[in-house]
């Protein structure tokens, strides 16, 4: 008899109705949910939620940003898989205590950064790292704009939309390793209350006899995908099946089938570019000139 998954998702907002979406339409078996009392009411009394044979269960963190560290933390002390929403945590010290923790009780810690699953972002990394290849990376920035909402008002916008952009970095540098990253001008321009959405990231190279090859990517969700180059422009098709939330599940769901050594070794990957934008995020938080 195959094992039934259930996931059970704390938070009912927006991100915990897509999470609920798309891993049913995996076969997931979904309980939610919502408001700090019935959060830690589940939490507490978790084994009369898991009595079924045949059954695996996860914990599904989709609360506001302030509260995964203590959601995380007592999920995985109940013997829980978790997959929580960005940021892990809203201190590099909690972030850590966490990814400790998950390779101490041997459960699957994942941290959805949807837009590092994106198919138009990973679709346009051989770009970038094709032109590192021949051209010196002078400057990279990323901006996001985002219409008003009453969302993520509990933590700042370095960790409510900043810590998007942090991830993201984390995987630009990864694609392109050769670069000298002490040359490199790295720049975020974040404002959560724009009258209008934006979502873009420019990288601008030296390359010979003076020339400025660049690369843009555009991500705002509500445009075609677009990539710029100094040679052309490129429309990357999206597929609605596919999208960065469902990619990041069906990642999610395939680590818990993995062997332990194997599960445990891809987790660490995952928890990798989560801690670097909690270190990140941490670090543009305690600037003077940090965006509050």
């Amino acid at each position: 008899m195959a094992t039934q998954r259930v996931g059970f998702i704390l938070g009912s907002g927006r991100m915990g109705r897509l999470h609920q979406k798309r891993l049913e339409a995996f076969g997931v078996k979904t309980n939610m949910f919502d408001g700090a009392e019935a959060c830690r009411a589940f939490l507490r009394n978790h084994q009369k939620y898991t009595t079924e044979p045949d059954t695996s269960y996860f914990v599904v963190i989709a609360t506001p940003a302030s509260s995964h560290y203590e959601y995380v933390k007592s999920a995985l002390l109940f013997g829980f898989s978790v997959f929580a929403e960005k940021p892990l945590a809203t201190s590099l010290a909690d972030a850590e205590e966490l990814i400790q923790l998950a390779k101490e009780q041997q459960k699957l810690l994942f941290v959805g950064h949807s837009e590092c699953y994106s198919n138009a972002f990973q679709k346009t990394l051989p770009f970038l790292a094709d032109m590192a290849k021949h051209d010196e990376l002078e400057s990279l920035s990323f901006v996001r704009y985002n219409l008003t909402s009453d969302r993520g008002r509990d933590v700042s916008m370095v960790w409510d939309i900043g810590i998007h952009d942090y991830a993201l970095f984390y995987e630009l540098k990864k694609s392109i390793p050769q670069t000298n990253w002490r040359k490199v001008r790295v720049t975020f321009d974040e404002n959560r209350d724009a009258g209008y959405s934006m979502r873009m990231i420019y990288a601008n190279f030296r390359g010979p006899e003076g020339k400025k090859p660049f690369w843009r990517l555009d991500l705002n969700p509500t445009h075609y995908a677009t990539l710029k180059t100094h040679k052309n422009s490129i429309h990357i098709p999206t597929d609605k099946s596919t999208d960065a939330i469902s990619n990041e599940q069906r990642e999610f769901l395939h680590l818990l089938n993995l062997p332990l050594a194997d599960r445990q070794r891809k987790m660490l990957q995952n928890l990798e570019m989560a801690r670097f934008a909690v270190q990140t995020a941490e670090l543009y938080s305690t600037s003077p000139n940090s965006p509050k």
